[in-house]
């Protein structure tokens, strides 16, 4: 098991209710796993203070890194940033850094009120930066805050990852057969039972208009050194019930 534990927040009325679609916990998720950081779990909230003040709260308590997306922009329901500072009873004050990278991006006389609230964050925040279009992300804690437009975050996303503390990363194998799941549902308990340090997922797909389906089988573990006596053991058992299988 990595001994570096991960949960993501997902701040925004938008994605509750359903005008945005999330992106960024699949990109963040799949990241974490390469890194070898165990997500624990994603939560979606509104943009309201209490609810962001209480889950970050929880969640810095209970895991390594937590990293939240969107609301740090520049409109009043923008309210990340204050509400994580109320979150570590910390000053919500504008970063002298932060306002330097802003005022030198915008045109003269384009850094406007509302813009300089992008600037302010919880006292003794470290700056992430942001390459497209300045306007930096902060640390503060173990909690890394992140902006909800998909295409800046994953760049700044990209970028921290590599400052912090990893393990070892997760072994993943995905093996698809032809076969149904109640044709090898009892073999793949008995595989699962016999290697007890990996994980076994069973994710049957249908293609209803050629009349075709089967399943996805994703070995995963975070201790084995290698899966491939799981996945040959696997494999053995699809062809021994009469199906096709291949790694994909």
């Amino acid at each position: 098991m990595s001994s570096y534990t991960a949960g993501i927040i997902v701040i925004g009325d938008e994605i509750l209710s359903g005008r945005t679609q999330d992106s960024n916990s699949n990109f963040i998720a799949k990241n974490l796993i390469k890194e070898g950081i165990k997500l624990e779990e994603v939560v979606v909230i509104k943009d309201e203070k209490k609810t962001i003040i209480d889950k970050v709260v929880n969640y810095s308590n209970k895991y390594s890194y937590v990293f939240t997306t969107g609301g740090i922009g520049p409109t009043h329901d923008d309210i990340t940033s204050e509400s994580i500072s109320e979150a570590f009873n910390l000053e919500y004050l504008t970063h002298k850094e932060a306002f330097k990278i802003l005022d030198k991006y915008y045109a003269k006389g384009d850094f406007n009120e509302s813009r300089q609230r992008m600037a302010k964050m919880p006292i003794g925040s470290e700056l992430i930066l942001n390459p497209m279009t300045a306007a930096p992300g902060f640390k503060i804690k173990n909690v890394y805050v992140l902006p909800g437009v998909p295409e800046i975050m994953q760049i700044m996303f990209l970028e921290l990852i590599k400052r912090i503390k990893k393990g070892k990363p997760k072994l993943v194998k995905t093996i698809n057969t032809d076969l149904y799941e109640s044709k090898i549902a009892i073999h793949l308990k008995k595989i699962q039972e016999k290697y007890n340090d990996s994980s076994i997922g069973s994710y049957p797909y249908f293609n209803l208009s050629a009349k075709t389906g089967g399943v996805n089988i994703v070995v995963s573990s975070w201790n084995m050194s290698s899966l491939q006596p799981v996945v040959d053991d696997i494999i053995n058992m699809i062809n021994l019930n009469g199906g096709k299988s291949s790694i994909v």
